[in-house]
């Protein structure tokens, strides 16, 4: 372990500004080591280069070419490189993109995270519509297949593998159809029927047919691949359900039960209070009493591990709701002091974060089964600190104006939702321990000695990034752009009615200001480096998936009030179910059973048979058990196992 001198603890505002001042600087680095590097691929025989197509759908359509290749990295890092032959040609929306096609590549490959990648582009092009051919351009030279003649293809890529819809479409068909070199033209599931220039419908497969093209729906990466390569991706719907085995079955529901018991502990505290402060949090009250239901339904079902999901979250809420509410009933019977007294100790909070992180210290990582614990925990706790920053700060901005509120009623109605986002960032690091004592210590195989950790888990976190980046430069700027305003104005409204949003943009900086209170001898700074990659992964691919490719959004309540394409968004959720399976099904054929991920699996394939918001909620679970699941596959040594042929 670590020897380290240790370390002051940031609290409350002024931790915004130290972890943000480490993020700005990059003074921190993760340590690089861990032994020699795997061969990069593609093999020295393979082609390294390739030539793709890319459509546009601005005006009456055009086809262009874009170059990829591929090559070893000296440094022991994923490198991505975007090659402009014009002063800013290749705008922000492709870039994201050309980041993301290389990382769904080397996820969906087993690729060595060695590797440059470079995308060469003509003139002024942007838009995320080459993300998919894109993609298998770059899988194709991991997997040594070539691209069949005559097959273009638009549509992005999205963290899931699936195939995200595009505009333009009509215009895309007609220009391939008027260039005469291209005979099949894949598009996203969905968009058989798309708008013309003028909001027309057009048939496009008609279109097509009418012009000798064959148009081709595809609904993800892998059925993408075959038309494009004529060759076959392992098919995830191939891999048995994951289920849980002893003795996880005995630790997940014996943490079940205990979750249980501290979720009636704290129910009985809330019902102890006083009615009129009941009145107010009895709606939230009732979601949590009807989750802790469900716990207790699906454990007699020996369905633990959405189980153990659902009373977690039950009690975490609980435990909030008890402590919220009591400072109100508190308030509303000693006056404003009680409130100012629990602001003044909100920043203590921050105690319960930085006490966790010191004992996780503690633990040395030598098998997968630590390495899963762990990555698990320091996600958890990752989340937790974001909450807690964001909370801080609202509780900052309240208690400087306390004096200008007109009667303590109001001042109280503005300060609970602070007051319940820093009780359950209180909650949520017991949570994290919760997780942590399922999965620690348990069987399976050593962590391969050949694997860099540091450089799986600078991976990891430029994966995270890269989704964030994708969100941000589609969604958010799109937003501010249609608003007349800044984005980061719109980045603040939307975090302000989506805490996803807000946090997913908190946590960049978190991840290298934590590193740093680690040190960066630490060997544990990667494994908190990989929790940070994983929780954002997930979280921001299901930010993609709600607001950029699938949701339609009521923006005045920022609720998911239906879908743009049903089947793409059943698609979606099967392929997303099949590939999470698949990679659980290579731990297990390496002698490890994730336990956590298959509780993770359980949980997510109940949510999806809920309402919208819960379908996207399943998205996210199924993206991060899948990212989690092949960052254990990478530090096995065993990542390319079922995804090469």
């Amino acid at each position: 372990m670590s020897t380290t001198t240790r370390r002051r603890r940031p609290r409350g505002l002024a931790a915004i500004a130290v972890l943000a001042t480490v993020a700005l600087t990059g003074c921190v680095q993760l340590p690089f080591g861990g032994g020699p590097k795997a061969t990069p691929v593609p093999a020295v025989d393979q082609k390294t280069e390739v030539t793709i197509p890319a459509l546009s759908g601005a005006g009456d359509g055009a086809v262009s070419a874009i170059d990829i290749s591929v090559a070893p990295n000296s440094s022991g890092a994923l490198a991505v490189e975007v090659s402009e032959n014009e002063v800013g040609g290749a705008g922000r929306t492709l870039q994201a993109s050309a980041w993301n096609s290389a990382i769904v590549a080397t996820l969906f490959t087993g690729a060595d995270l060695a590797t440059d990648y470079r995308f060469a582009f003509d003139g002024y092009v942007d838009g995320p519509s080459a993300g998919g051919i894109m993609t298998a351009g770059v899988m194709s030279l991991l997997l040594g297949d070539e691209l069949l003649p005559g097959v273009a293809m638009t549509g992005t890529i999205t963290p899931t593998g699936t195939i995200g819809p595009v505009g333009g479409v009509p215009a895309k068909i007609a220009a391939v159809a008027e260039g005469g070199e291209y005979t099949k033209v894949l598009i996203p599931l969905g968009l058989r029927n798309a708008p013309d220039h003028d909001g027309a419908s057009v048939d496009v497969v008609r279109l097509g047919a009418e012009h000798g093209v064959e148009v081709v729906e595809v609904g993800d990466i892998a059925e993408a691949y075959t038309h494009l390569t004529g060759a076959s991706l392992p098919a995830p719907s191939s891999a048995p359900i994951p289920r849980v085995t002893e003795p996880g079955y005995s630790s997940i529901e014996s943490a079940t039960n205990h979750q249980i018991t501290e979720f009636e502990r704290s129910e009985s505290d809330y019902l102890g209070l006083s009615e009129i402060v009941r009145s107010v949090g009895d709606g939230a009250y009732e979601a949590a009493a009807a989750d802790a239901a469900t716990a207790r339904d699906l454990l007699s079902q020996g369905l633990v591990g959405g189980a153990l999901m659902k009373a977690i979250g039950a009690n975490m809420l609980m435990k909030a709701l008890s402590g919220t509410y009591r400072t109100a009933d508190d308030v509303l019977a000693r006056g404003i002091d009680s409130l100012l007294v629990r602001f003044d100790s909100a920043g203590q909070a921050s105690d319960v974060f930085f006490n966790y992180l010191d004992k996780l210290d503690n633990y040395e990582v030598e098998t997968l089964a630590d390495a899963d614990a762990l990555i698990n925990a320091y996600g958890n706790a990752f989340d937790a600190y974001s909450l807690y920053l964001y909370a801080d700060a609202q509780i900052q901005a309240i208690y400087d104006q306390a004096g200008s509120y007109a009667t303590l009623e109001d001042l109280l109605t503005d300060s609970l939702t602070p007051l319940v986002y820093l009780e359950v960032s209180i909650a949520q690091v017991e949570a994290a321990e919760a997780v942590f004592e399922i999965a620690r210590d348990g069987e399976g195989p050593a962590i391969s000695p050949e694997v860099d950790v540091a450089a799986v888990a600078e991976f990891f976190r430029k994966a995270a990034d890269s989704n964030l980046e994708v969100f941000n430069a589609d969604v958010i700027a799109g937003l501010a752009e249609d608003a007349g305003v800044s984005e980061a104005v719109a980045l603040e409204a939307m975090g302000n009615n989506d805490l996803s949003i807000a946090l997913a943009n908190n946590a960049t900086g978190l991840v290298h200001g934590i590193q740093a209170y680690l040190g960066e001898e630490n060997p544990n700074s990667a494994y908190a480096a990989m929790g940070y990659g994983w929780t954002n992964y997930s979280r921001n691919a299901s930010l993609i998936e709600k607001y950029g490719t699938n949701g339609i959004i009521d923006w005045t309540t920022f609720s998911v009030v239906g879908v743009t394409s049903d089947a793409r968004l059943v698609h979606t959720l099967d392929f997303s179910r099949g590939q999470v399976a698949q990679a659980i099904g290579v731990l297990d054929g390496n002698d490890y059973s994730t336990v956590l991920g298959v509780g993770a699996f359980e949980s997510a394939s109940l949510a999806r048979e809920g309402d919208f918001e819960k379908k996207f909620e399943a998205i996210q679970d199924y993206t991060g058990t899948f990212a989690l699941s092949r960052v254990l596959a990478y530090l096995g040594g065993f990542q390319r196992a079922d995804y090469t042929e």
